[in-house]
């Protein structure tokens, strides 16, 4: 038996044990506490500091960060907002003794930035601070006495660019109502209209090709002949830039400044009142240049592609007719001997409208800002004129008045996916536009009678 002494100390010993580690596990809860209280009053102590140190600053320092404006208005409760990354402000005014002068301030600001436009006054910077200078003002030189001080703001960033539906192409088109060989009948009843009327035209000289984007059906009359085709080129200069933007070598948003250096008197452009320094994204020159054919735009675009012998080499690589910086030799629509480069051809126009086709299909994203710009050009002359109203026609003409050269090229949407190219010299513009529509008006009717 047992000595029941010996069990008693064991016991106790065990109990002893047993409440040292309840006091040690007791202590370590009180220290965390402890310690855990300490720690939030300390980040209550810091908040409190930096509260205090920074609440007297707020208005101004935050405001340094962007360009203030205010409006002159009626209403002496009115006031601007401060302009912000991606929101619009109020309006600089400049009041005269005898005018008033009202200009716009900037709306938005590419935070890549970095350059500080020719021209714009110089301002130290801060990382928290636009790295341009937002607006660039002017004194008048004329002015004198009080008038010395009056300036005018001129705004340097880009404008808010106004957004639009994006056109999209349709799902799926009809079915034709004909049989395969009616078709075929109708289809060389195409190509003998076509031909018969270009014949007929000796007053011009004209270049035509057809491509069927569902059928693959394609023709084409002088199609390879050399033609001044002005700003059509623009279409695959600028489906190269997307290319790239594809590629990611570079960005539609990127903000290139203008310079009055790209303008001269033979320019077609509606940005020549613009102060140098101003600044735009590629997208909106991509825009400028395919909706309005704006060679200042198109010409902006281009210096910022980089390397011109890189795009022109490029533009040979999607190229089957006519080399564009090549010299063409041809006989003009009055028998006058023509030679010179940037000749395209109805071929390789028509070539390039059926590359953006499936480009478009593959990869809409991509390639959406150039659908939506040839989508936003007239189509009130040219080889869509005949089709119906709400057919959506892609297209993008150019023209040459000293060569008597006009050219339009189109991506049709109507029953059938087609794309038509005219090329034209003739004596006036009127005539050449007339004949675009007419070679338009006969592929409109081969489709509507396979669909009738």
């Amino acid at each position: 038996m047992k000595n029941p002494k010996s069990n008693y100390i064991g016991e106790a010993r065990r109990i002893r044990r047993t409440r040292m580690i309840i006091r040690g596990i007791i202590a370590g809860v009180i220290v965390l506490v402890v310690a855990f209280a300490l720690f939030f009053a300390y980040i209550l102590n810091l908040k409190k500091d930096i509260d205090t140190e920074f609440s007297d600053s707020s208005d101004t320092t935050g405001r340094s960060s962007y360009p203030i404006t205010s409006s002159t208005s009626d209403n002496p409760s009115e006031s601007s907002d401060e302009a912000r990354p991606g929101e619009s402000s109020g309006t600089d005014v400049t009041t005269r003794p005898e005018d008033t002068t009202e200009t716009g301030t900037a709306d938005t600001s590419d935070p890549d930035t970095t350059s500080d436009p020719e021209g714009s006054e110089g301002s130290e910077t801060t990382d928290d601070e636009l790295p341009i200078d937002t607006n660039h003002t002017e004194e008048d030189p004329d002015a004198t006495g009080d008038d010395a001080a009056a300036t005018t703001t001129v705004n340097l960033l880009p404008d808010e660019w106004e957004e639009q539906e994006p056109v999209l192409f349709p799902q799926k088109y009809p079915l034709q109502t004909v049989t395969h060989a009616e078709r075929d009948q109708a289809y060389a009843n195409l190509k003998h209209a076509v031909k018969e009327f270009i014949a007929e035209r000796t007053d011009a000289r004209i270049g035509f090709y057809y491509i069927n984007l569902n059928t693959n059906e394609a023709f084409g009359y002088n199609e390879a002949s050399p033609f001044v085709v002005g700003s059509s080129i623009y279409l695959p200069l600028t489906m190269m830039f997307y290319d790239n933007v594809r590629a990611g070598i570079t960005s539609p948003e990127i903000v290139v400044p203008f310079s009055p250096a790209f303008v001269d008197e033979n320019t077609r452009t509606s940005l020549s009142e613009m102060p140098e320094g101003k600044q735009f994204y590629l997208y909106q020159l991509v825009s400028l240049a395919l909706s309005e054919g704006d060679s200042v735009a198109m010409n902006m675009l281009l210096e910022s592609m980089g390397d011109m012998d890189a795009v022109w080499e490029t533009l040979r690589q999607m190229t089957s007719c006519i080399d564009f910086t090549a010299v063409q030799n041809y006989v003009d629509f009055q028998g006058v001997q023509q030679s010179g480069e940037h000749r395209s051809s109805a071929y390789d126009l028509a070539s390039y409208a059926q590359m953006l086709y499936w480009r478009y299909i593959s990869w809409p994203e991509d390639y959406q800002d150039i659908v939506d710009a040839l989508a936003s050009s007239d189509h009130s002359s040219g080889v869509g004129k005949y089709f119906p109203e709400d057919t959506v026609i892609l297209s993008r003409s150019g023209s040459n008045a000293e060569l008597s050269s006009a050219s339009d090229v189109a991506i049709i949407l109507s029953d059938e996916p087609v794309v038509i190219c005219v090329t034209v010299e003739a004596a006036t513009p009127e005539s050449a536009q007339s004949i675009q529509a007419a070679l338009g008006a006969l592929v409109y009717n081969f489709i509507s009678y396979c669909h009738t």
